[in-house]
């Protein structure tokens, strides 16, 4: 992996996942080789949105519903809703209760149907409230403290911080290994041109790139949960069997039926991974008000 290639990879998966502007130069061109390591620096993107959301959760001044609020956006604005449009295409193919042939027409349409709307809205309201959930315990007078104390409140506050900030590397990291590890539903789209990006080579061909993502997804995956695990043991367990459950569902209840994966289905696990997430993360602040 050259220093160049590791810049173009870098630069092209914040162009690809995030709104991030990304200075290209005059004479710069994008071809096949600067796709070979986009998935495995995926979750840099990640790493951006969960230092933004940790500074926010800790630092923003305002009361906890409109910091809840901040941070519901965040993710829409750094991303310009990329995931979230998977996500309500995905909604609207399999809500369609028809074949493969039909998902797979419905995913390629750029309109939105009734069921897309009707699941993003669950979708918002449960992320939305489980925001409000976590940053209850924060400011002067936070609930939390009234149960246990200021000084432990802090520590709450730092550990639900970074385990928050975390999922979103973590999702990440599990979109990137299951768009590597599984087939494409597809041949044409963002799947298919990324996994024909890593699979054809005339330098070191299919193996040596698979290799290289994965272990970097896989380095980033373990730095993170370790890190979160001696952090807090308890509330980066919870967030792991989220993720872990909804890795399941979405191979059986979403990979298995079309036969392979796409952009959008990569999309609808990468939100509903981050909800069931700080769902679980906001179950355990809840148990701590009990």
């Amino acid at each position: 992996m050259g220093f160049r290639s590791i810049i173009k990879s870098i630069g092209n998966a914040f162009s690809t996942y995030s709104r991030i502007p990304i200075p290209q130069g005059k004479n710069a061109n994008w071809n096949p080789e600067d796709m070979r390591y986009t998935l495995g620096f995926f979750p840099w993107v990640g790493i951006l949105l969960g230092a933004l959301e940790y500074i926010t959760f800790r630092f923003l001044p305002v009361p906890a519903v409109a910091k809840a609020l901040v941070m519901a956006v965040l993710p829409l604005i750094i991303t310009g809703g990329i995931h979230v449009d998977g996500f309500m295409d995905t909604a609207d193919a399999f809500h369609s209760y028809g074949d493969r042939e039909k998902k797979l027409k419905i995913l390629s349409d750029p309109h939105i149907g009734a069921f897309a709307v009707i699941r993003m809205l669950i979708l918002a309201g449960l992320y939305l409230a489980g925001l409000v959930v976590i940053t209850q315990g924060t400011g002067s007078n936070g609930i939390l403290q009234i149960y246990i104390g200021a000084a432990a409140d802090v520590q709450l506050q730092r550990e639900i911080g970074f385990v928050f900030a975390g999922t979103f590397i973590l999702s990440r990291v599990a979109s990137g290994i299951l768009v590597l590890t599984q087939p494409s539903a597809k041949k044409d789209g963002m799947v298919a041109d990324l996994k024909s990006g890593v699979d054809g080579s005339s330098t070191g061909g299919k193996a040596q790139y698979m290799k290289g993502n994965m272990i970097l997804l896989v380095g980033m995956g373990l730095l993170v949960g370790i890190a979160g695990l001696i952090i807090s043991p308890l509330m980066m367990t919870m967030a792991l069997l989220a993720m872990v459950f909804t890795t399941g569902w979405f191979l059986f209840g979403r990979i298995r039926p079309l036969g392979g994966i796409t952009g959008d289905l990569a999309g609808w696990y990468l939100s509903v991974s981050e909800c069931a997430m700080l769902l679980a993360i906001a179950a355990e602040c809840c148990a701590y008000r009990i």
